[in-house]
């Protein structure tokens, strides 16, 4: 992986290094890259992230957010550029600008970026966390509020090979996911109409989220509730059985 540094900003893990090459190449002010080994993904690293949203109506400056996605990698500047929706009250991001702390120019931009929502929603729902459970954090940020749970996110998972953000459409098929990083699993509650709801449950094949198991709850007349499971076999989703819901158990 090649890592760019200048005098404005060195790691401590390279530091000596990136000083011995550039003493040899005569240029103590102009950047360089070195290149490392490829860093490795840690999944019990949890990371987190930072940002500082504008400061008020007349603030049309960009979100400004920080995190550090793997040990191994400096800590990236995200700069989540917008403009108001012609609904009051919205914000629209149009891009997002991704640098390496204390460097002037992004090595990654995103546009466009699928976000509309209310002001009301922080930083449009931006998040740096680990989407795929490979040790490295991915990022997300909310499409719109739907009138109903099912809420969708624009994904882009960090790729070690390319050491850039890859957006990732068959995970942005899933709605209000939640990721569990023990059982290497994604779970999605949704709801089809007033009267079915369910919830799926995804692995990871390669980068691509699979649907592997769903369980449907369909209300009945006089509130009855029943449920069917279904299960991924020989690469389809097939019904494997019926029961109660969990509310008519006893």
């Amino acid at each position: 992986m090649a890592i760019c540094m200048s005098q404005k900003f060195t790691s401590r893990r390279f530091a000596p290094m990136a000083a011995a090459m550039l003493a040899m190449a005569g240029a103590l002010l102009a950047p360089v890259c070195v290149f490392a080994a490829e860093p490795l993904g840690d999944e019990t690293f949890e990371g987190g992230f930072s940002c500082l949203a504008p400061s008020g109506p007349k603030d049309l400056g960009p979100i400004i957010c920080q995190s550090v996605i793997n040990p191994s990698l400096s800590s990236f500047d995200f700069s989540l550029f917008w403009h108001g929706g012609e609904a009051a009250g919205t914000r629209i991001l149009d891009r997002i600008d991704i640098r390496a702390k204390g460097e002037v120019s992004p090595f990654q931009s995103l546009s466009p970026v699928e976000s509309n929502v209310p002001v009301t929603i922080a930083n449009n729902g931006f998040e740096v966390i680990d989407l795929n459970f490979d040790g490295f954090l991915d990022m997300r940020v909310i499409r719109f509020l739907p009138a109903g749970p099912n809420t969708p996110y624009q994904n882009w998972l960090w790729s070690p090979e390319e050491a850039k953000f890859i957006v990732n459409p068959a995970l942005d098929e899933i709605t209000s996911p939640q990721f569990d990083a023990d059982a290497q699993e994604i779970t999605s509650d949704w709801r089809s109409s007033a009267s079915e709801h369910g919830s799926d449950i995804y692995t990871y094949d390669g980068d691509t989220p699979v649907l592997i198991h769903r369980e449907t709850d369909t209300m009945g007349a006089g509130g009855t509730c029943a449920r069917t499971f279904y299960d991924r076999i020989e690469d389809e989703l097939r019904k494997t059985g019926d029961g109660t819901c969990e509310n008519q158990a006893e």
